[in-house]
């Protein structure tokens, strides 16, 4: 049987950085979820709608809101 762990993921970077650094973060968080006994399985982008009641109603909104989740994987 499988075990699964799914990790949020935002690679903050600054303006003089490039994609590199974000995929060198990302290599990282696999090689230390690896050295955990880990497996990496993908990395997914996640939607999921975020509502905001607002003050007693008044301006309520919903939203859309986006994530990377990386997923790993273990023999358990």
């Amino acid at each position: 049987m499988k075990t699964y762990k799914v990790v949020p993921y935002v690679a903050n970077i600054t303006t003089k950085e490039t994609t590199g650094t974000v995929a060198q973060k990302l290599e990282l968080l696999i090689n230390d979820f690896a050295t955990q006994g880990w497996t990496f399985e993908s990395v997914e982008k996640f939607e999921t709608v975020v509502d905001d009641p607002g003050c007693f109603g008044i301006n309520a909104k919903t939203s859309t809101a986006f994530f990377q989740l990386v997923i790993f994987s273990r023999l358990t």
